[in-house]
């Protein structure tokens, strides 16, 4: 199977978020997340769904999961909702959001798909961890199963990768780590079986350590004959 690959885009505002898209739009993604956290003016949902016609991913992630969300909690999920209800195809909510099963079924009613996802910045879990964060994931009803965890060696890329193999069979999973020493697991994981990764715009706008350009990552797999 083809990897797939997401993009963020984390604006400020609609009209540079819309830019953004449009641009993007010549790179091909296979999804574009869309960082809510990241806004400071008002949101008109629409017209960013109406800027392309691939599947979009709302996200607000909030500042325990390395967003930069501080507010309110029910005007973070809030905004996930009205995305949800104007179409967009998937909504990420981060595990340890507070009444997590009630809050994925209140997105499923609206249409969307649901990511639940978690973030370790510090490590990558032990094998069992992540086996027990996946089954929490799955409890709380998730389509897709996220975890992403921080590479503190390269020996911590077998682990993930390792995992991906083992439970991307009977799993829709994204398990990938952040930082300079998680790269190989960005590009490895799909062809492991992960459901998609991550890519940058471009240099510079990474949303993540360890975030590789979509043309970079393009390139790669064309190289190595899986594109």
């Amino acid at each position: 199977m083809r990897p797939m690959i997401c993009v963020p885009v984390m604006e400020e505002t609609v009209k540079r978020t819309v830019r953004s898209i449009r641009v993007l739009e010549r790179h091909h993604p296979d999804l574009i997340e869309i960082r809510f956290d990241s806004m400071k003016s008002a949101v008109s949902f629409s017209e960013i769904r109406d800027a392309t016609q691939r599947p979009l991913i709302a996200t607000n992630r909030s500042t325990s999961q390395g967003g930069q969300f501080s507010g309110i909690e029910e005007m973070r999920r809030e905004t996930l909702t009205l995305a949800a209800q104007e179409g967009f195809d998937y909504v990420d909510i981060e595990l340890n959001t507070k009444d997590v099963r009630t809050t994925v079924r209140q997105f499923k009613q609206h249409g969307a798909r649901v990511i639940v996802s978690y973030h370790n910045e510090k490590l990558t879990p032990a094998e069992a961890t992540l086996a027990s964060i996946v089954a929490s994931e799955k409890r709380a009803g998730a389509d897709i199963c996220k975890i992403v965890g921080t590479a503190k060696s390269y020996r911590d890329n077998l682990r993930c990768l390792k995992f991906v193999d083992k439970h991307a069979r009977k799993t829709k999973l994204v398990c990938f780590l952040m930082g300079r020493l998680g790269i190989s697991s960005r590009v490895l994981s799909p062809i492991l079986g992960a459901y998609f990764t991550f890519a940058s715009f471009h240099a510079g706008r990474e949303t993540a350590a360890g975030q590789i350009p979509i043309d970079e990552l393009q390139t790669l797999y064309k190289e190595l004959g899986v594109a």
